[in-house]
């Protein structure tokens, strides 16, 4: 696959025209932020508006009940990437324990033998492929791990697109794997000096198919193309703002 020499070249002119508008870009960051929690959300069918989910935000974890569950994903997943800009900060490499630690800080409000718990019983996925046993998502987490470390000298987008594909067709958790997938991607994007990105609603199809032509063929390139347009979209319009 080739290089994305492109995105470089626009992570490097993000970064120093950031450097001179500091506040102009923590407020493209924090909008960026709230736009995932949306769209993240909204491929799971949350049907919260943008700014029904700022107003969640904005009015804390102590103001949701525990019988609206659009509002507490908006909330789980705003704590969660908080949890994600901390861990960049500190410079910590992605690791099993944090991927169970992000569907706990997402599941804040579940019972303890639920959140950042492995799945205990077989659930049905569209376009799985080899979907492992329940006995065995442990064996796959870690291989996934494995794999993921030999993977450190390819392109930053190719390796986060074979993780998030591998990962949820392993879909390790009961329930929320899609959110904490997307949570992941983020996480190893920033990690790696990128923007956040959002994979919007309009996309869910292209998005499907990515999951499918990697099923049947072994091709990650759809999604490796996906995430990178993300990327690019993302860094063009930060740009655009800061100049």
């Amino acid at each position: 696959m080739a290089k994305h020499h492109e995105l470089y070249g626009l992570l490097g002119q993000y970064h120093v025209l950031k450097h001179g508008k500091i506040e102009q870009s923590v407020e493209i960051e924090r909008n960026a932020f709230l736009q995932f929690i949306y769209e993240c959300n909204a491929l799971e069918h949350n049907q919260l508006s943008r700014v029904e989910v700022e107003n969640v935000v904005r009015q804390g974890i102590g103001n949701v009940t525990q019988d609206n569950h659009q509002e507490l994903e908006v909330v789980g997943l705003y704590e969660a990437m908080k949890y994600i800009q901390q861990l960049v900060t500190e410079r910590i490499d992605l690791n099993e324990e944090i991927v169970k630690e992000l569907h706990s800080i997402f599941y804040f409000g579940a019972s303890e033998d639920f959140k950042g718990q492995y799945r205990r019983d077989y659930i049905t996925i569209p376009h799985a492929r080899n979907f492992p046993p329940v006995r065995h998502i442990s064996y796959y987490m870690n291989k996934l791990f494995e794999e993921y470390k030999e993977m450190d000298a390819i392109d930053v987008i190719e390796r986060v697109a074979l993780f998030h594909l591998k990962f949820e067709n392993i879909h390790p958790f009961e329930d929320g794997n899609g959110q904490v997938g997307r949570l992941i991607i983020n996480y190893q994007l920033m990690r790696a000096g990128y923007p956040m990105i959002s994979i919007k609603p309009e996309d869910k199809k292209t998005y499907t198919k990515a999951f499918e032509q990697y099923n049947e063929e072994l091709d990650s390139t759809p999604m490796v193309d996906l995430i990178a347009k993300a990327v690019k979209d993302q860094l063009k319009a930060w740009i655009k703002s800061l100049k």
